[in-house]
């Protein structure tokens, strides 16, 4: 299982500063297919610098796999961008 690309990010808008919250469409290898997810993920910043990152399948996604390891993978995947500046800003 890998996470190829997020597509489609587009930000919501909101009113808390240490939040960010996104919607986007994960493009995901498994086994011997590949899906598009919609996900939804927020990613909060702690007061010390540290980041939350909560991560939500949109409902009615038909997914033949354990949805926690995908959830871990697109997590990493989610940091990476952010960590590199990828992301667009709210």
């Amino acid at each position: 299982m890998q996470v190829l690309e997020l597509n489609q990010i587009a930000p919501d808008p909101s009113f808390i500063y240490y939040r960010r919250n996104y919607a986007a469409v994960a493009r995901i290898q498994l086994l011997s297919k590949i899906l598009d997810i919609k996900i939804s993920f927020t990613i909060e910043t702690g007061p010390l610098g540290d980041k939350m990152l909560y991560v939500d399948i949109a409902p009615g996604e038909d997914i033949d796999y354990p949805i926690i390891p995908i959830k871990s993978a697109i997590k990493t995947f989610i940091l990476n961008l952010d960590n590199e500046g990828k992301l667009p800003c709210p």
